[in-house]
């Protein structure tokens, strides 16, 4: 056993003796990752040995990813490093991700995702630091390898992409005595340093035994703690800088050892960099060659690049000028991917991507106030609708209609129990005739015997007792006719209802239609309406059965609805035989014509008794339109209705927002003072093109004297002037200088014309002048490809962000205090109006509720009083009815006996039945008031005088006053009053009489004329 491993025993002993107290798991995992780790720079295979044992961990995976890197499998890193995210929130084992991931961007040249890494690093270390003194040993040493990698993947990026100063930054950074702890990362650090370009300060001299004492030091503790890979480093870095082919070789065989194909192609790369230091470009070529010969490394294209131009130069060296342009051209078109601008278009991305969240904010906020304003639009329009939506209002309409419902109900009770007055007067009538019997009867009972037939005076009573009964018998077979007459009595229920319902209940009668052969089509309806349901359906049914009837086998028949501004007018057409202009004339007459039923009679009653209810049914109408031989349509139209609901429509609305900021761009403008320099540099060109190199330099010299010229015409006390091959200048070029300062110069030319001298430099073996001019040509070309409008854009994004930020807070308080101030300013006010209106209509539903009681009560009584009179007066018909027959009978027998008999009881039964007819008579009392007859004002019976005026129907009225009490009307009828009507008439009279004390008031029936007595208004008084 050796030594060194003897150490490795005794730290693999001690870190079982260190884990001794932590669970099993996690310090096995933690042994596994530690072992791991230590082999990172030693031994690839162990790395992988001990990182896959410990996959399952975050620091496992780092590992292995660690592992597929050095073996340039940076697809399969990539999505190793992808999981880790996934897999643990542990900000350290995070930091070490995102670095590995800098790397690993750092490598493919992909600079863009390289700054979006960067970025989150930066992120993981500000969280870390807010607890860094909470973190354990060995949380620590994580903690300081991934800040010390983060240093020296940050200065190798902008190494390699021209920046040096940020390189030079990067690497400064990283604290020397904290880095000691890790010798590992200790050795990276040394190597940095010593590699070239870190150290500026002091001679060439003295930076050159600077970065030779860092390399030397690098290479002395890696061959004493046995760090193969940074000791063939240490190597490869001291062989470039004395051109030692021994050192670059032995670096290259450590590097095929441990196994890492970037550093084997870099080591080839510097071996040949020393064979065309001695001059053996054969060999510089060979292992130019070996190291592309892998094409793994073509994922490294900043190693391919530099593999590239040094090839370039080998072939020039060797005068194969094709192999040399062909590689210089490759060389030159990987410039591209190594720009110097990715870092400002990552954050140009990132605030692309912070700028759209936050328009996806803003435009949710202004949604939402939009929305939110629409909703207080939308509420504030249901209130101001909610004569239509108020609960209180539809059971203030509801009570309003029932109240109407009552009272049309008690008009109709009291003009039955005007004809049920009108018909007791008939049997009070009748009173005074039986006693005119019974007084003849008696007179009968004190005479001589009635066979007596020389007794004139018992013949003229007997004729006479005749007489009376005919009277009576008259009068009977009035009151009989009007208690059996039936007139059609409509019980309306009023609702609004869709007609859409009934039309699929006429719809399945389709049967009938098809038994026929007739087809039956019910079109679709959104229409309401407001009537009786029922009357409704039969009116559809009975004029949809009417057109079945009346058409054809073959035929059709149609029935639909049509919406106007008032009403809606529903129609049912057919294909029927039709009619004539006579028969359509009679369509709705009284009878029978045209083979048309009762049917049609009843459909105009009904329509007919809605008008007659109120206003809101004046546009209801029954017509008819019909051509012979083509078909009739019959139609009705009913006043539209509303349901007690109310449909919501959310608008769509569509938001678009202009974008909050504008990229800038910039015009390189071109100068007119170096037109001069330009042809030079058009000149050199061609002179290479032809082969002409030496003239080539000539002309370069020309087109850099020419420049020279014109930035002195604008800084004349400038020494910041273009050289050859920059011996006599700053360590900057001054070209590099301009472009810094925003000099105004053609900077294609620039490129042009150091192109044209490497190139030209290349053919004619001039090295250092090859070197100088290609340094700057690369280094121009790389911060000119960069967009110089990005950093402009960037503040621009920065600004609108903080505009956003601020505009997004305003919105947001706005949409806090829209529903405050909406209150105050507003909806406070309406709440107030709103709690008033419902107080008024609570007071309005009270009031409807006494009117609907006070209704009822009337209809109540009423009804009862006309129950009762009509088993009063059925009594009378049908128990005295036989009476007056029966003592004409005995009047033909002269049996005297039996008459006075009859006659008696007859008084008696009829007496006490029409007592409690005319009881109920004085039970009801009419009400009148100040109205209107023939547009005369009287004092009566609103109700009872329009339905005088029914009766008499007049065609023409004649209004005389006959003093302040009285108005006379004389009335032209259309035709003569019926004996029951005149009866009504009558009643109606005598009833105002009663009720007003004016007993002037009468009814005087004439041939020609009716003249009616009534009281007059006369300012209030009665």
């Amino acid at each position: 056993m050796t030594f060194k491993d003897s150490v490795w025993l005794l730290a693999v002993l001690g870190l079982f003796l260190f884990s001794a107290c932590s669970s099993p798991d996690r310090q096995a995992m933690e042994r596994l990752n530690s072992l791991s780790y230590a082999y990172h720079y030693r031994n690839i295979d162990s790395v992988e040995y001990y990182a896959s044992a410990a996959k399952g961990t975050a620091e496992g995976l780092n590992n292995l990813a660690f592992v597929k890197m050095v073996r340039m499998d940076y697809q399969q890193a990539e999505q190793i490093l992808n999981e880790i995210p996934q897999l643990t929130d542990n900000q350290i084992e995070l930091l070490v991700c995102y670095v590995q991931q800098m790397r690993l961007c750092q490598r493919r040249s992909r600079n863009k995702d390289f700054h979006d890494f960067r970025e989150r690093s930066v992120t993981c270390m500000k969280r870390i630091d807010e607890e860094r003194n909470q973190l354990d040993a060995r949380q620590q040493q994580r903690l300081r390898y991934a800040e010390t990698e983060f240093g020296i993947v940050n200065s190798t990026y902008y190494y390699y992409v021209g920046l040096e100063r940020q390189s030079i930054d990067a690497l400064m950074a990283i604290d020397p005595n904290e880095v000691r702890r890790d010798t590992a990362q200790f050795l990276n650090y040394l190597y940095n340093m010593g590699a070239g370009g870190i150290i500026t300060e002091g001679s060439q001299e003295d930076i050159y035994l600077e970065e030779m004492d860092c390399l030397t030091r690098c290479l002395t503790i890696a061959q004493r703690h046995d760090y193969p890979y940074f000791e063939a480093q240490a190597k490869e870095a001291l062989a470039d800088h004395t051109g030692d082919l021994e050192l670059a070789e032995e670096a290259l065989q450590l590097f095929e050892d441990y196994g890492d194909i970037y550093q084997i192609a870099g080591a080839h790369r510097t071996l040949a960099s020393c064979y065309h230091a001695i001059g053996d470009d054969e060999m510089a070529l060979e292992h130019l060659n070996k190291a592309l010969s892998d094409t793994t490394i073509n994922q490294a294209p900043d190693l391919v690049a530099s593999i590239r131009e040094q090839l370039s130069v080998a072939y020039a060296a060797l005068n194969d000028k094709a192999a040399s342009d062909y590689n210089r051209n490759l060389y030159l078109d990987l410039q591209e991917q190594t720009r110097q601008d990715r870092e400002l278009e990552s954050r140009a991305a990132h605030y692309d991507k912070a700028s759209e969240q936050l328009n996806w904010m803003l435009i949710a906020v202004v949604c939402a106030i939009v929305l939110l304003l629409f909703l207080l639009w939308l509420f504030n329009y249901l209130n101001h609708r909610s004569k239509d939506g108020n609960e209180l209002d539809d059971v203030l309409e509801q009570k309003s209609e029932e109240v109407r419902m009552r009272q049309l109900s008690v008009e109709q009770s009291e003009r039955r129990n005007l004809d049920q007055r009108a018909k007791v007067s008939v049997v009070v009538g009748i009173l005074p005739l039986i006693d005119r019997i019974r007084h003849e009867v008696k007179h009968l009972e004190s005479q001589e015997p009635i066979e007596n037939p020389d007794n004139p005076e018992n013949h003229e009573r007997l004729d006479y007792i005749r007489e009376v009964t005919d009277k009576i018998n008259e009068q009977n077979d009035l009151l009989t006719t009007w208690i059996q007459l039936r007139r059609g009595e409509l019980n309306l229920h009023i609702e609004s209802f869709p007609l859409q319902p009934l039309f699929d209940i006429v719809g399945r009668s389709r049967s009938a239609f098809d038994m026929k052969g007739v087809s039956l089509s019910v079109e679709p309806t959104d229409a309401i309406v407001k009537a009786d349901r029922v009357l409704t359906l039969f009116m559809l049914n009975t004029l949809a059965d009417n057109a079945r009837k009346f058409t054809d086998k073959g035929g059709s028949v149609t029935i639909s609805a049509t919406e106007q501004a008032d009403y809606v007018e529903l129609s049912v057409a057919d294909t029927g035989c039709g009619m004539t202009d006579e028969q359509l004339a009679h369509a709705f007459d009284h009878k029978v014509t045209g083979e048309h039923g009762f049917g049609l009679m009843n459909c105009k009653g009904i329509i007919e008794k809605y008008r007659k209810m109120s206003q809101l049914f004046s546009v209801c109408q029954l017509s008819a339109e019909s051509e012979q031989g083509r078909g009739s349509r019959f139609f009705f139209r009913l006043p539209k209705g509303k349901l007690l609901a109310i449909g919501i429509w959310l608008l769509a609305f569509g938001y678009s927002q202009l974008a909050n900021s504008q990229q800038l761009t910039a015009n390189n403008q071109q100068p007119t003072a170096i037109d001069s320099a330009h042809v030079f540099a058009d000149s050199a060109y061609f002179c290479n093109v032809n082969g002409q190199y030496e003239r080539t330099l000539l002309f370069a010299d020309s087109c850099r004297a020419a420049l020279n010229r014109h930035y002195l015409q604008h800084h004349p006390h400038s020494l910041l002037l273009m050289t050859a091959d920059g011996t006599d200048a700053s360590s900057l070029p001054a070209e590099i200088e301009w472009l810094h300062d925003s000099v105004d110069v053609n900077y294609q030319i620039i490129l042009d014309i150091r192109n044209e001298s490497a190139v030209a430099a290349l053919a004619l073996h001039e090295w250092p002048l090859y070197i100088y001019n290609n340094k700057v040509y690369t280094q121009l070309f790389k911060e000119l490809s960069a967009d110089n409008t990005l950093a402009d854009y960037c503040r621009v994004m920065q600004q609108s962000q903080s505009n956003k930020r601020i505009a997004m807070i305003l919105l947001i308080v706005i949409l806090l205090l829209i529903v405050p101030a909406y209150y105050m300013m507003y909806y406070r006010h309406r709440l107030y109006d709103r709690h008033r209106r419902e107080r008024m209509q609570l007071d309005n539903i009270e009031l409807a509720d006494d009117e609907l009681r006070c209704a009822e009560l009337e209809d109540n009584k009423l009804h009862v009083a006309n129950n009762v009179l009509d088993n009063c007066l059925s009594a009378l018909k049908h128990e005295t009815m036989y009476y007056p027959s029966r003592i004409r009978q005995l009047v033909d027998k002269g049996d005297v006996g039996s008459l006075d008999e009859v006659t008696q009881y007859y008084r008696e039964l009829y007496g006490l039945l029409s007592t409690q007819a005319v009881r109920q008579v004085e039970q009801v009392k009419l009400h009148v008031s100040h109205t209107t007859l023939w547009n005369t004002p009287v004092l009566g019976n609103e109700n009872l005088l329009r339905y005088l005026a029914e009766i008499l129907r007049p065609q023409h009225v004649e209004v005389t006053r006959q003093d302040d009490r009285y108005v006379v009307f004389t009335v032209t009828s259309e035709k003569p009053l019926s004996d029951i009507d005149y009866l009504r008439c009558r009643q109606i009279i005598r009833d105002h009489g009663d009720a007003t004390h004016r007993r002037a008031c009468g009814i005087t029936v004439t041939p020609q004329e009716i003249t009616i007595t009534l009281p007059t208004y006369n300012n209030g008084q009665v």
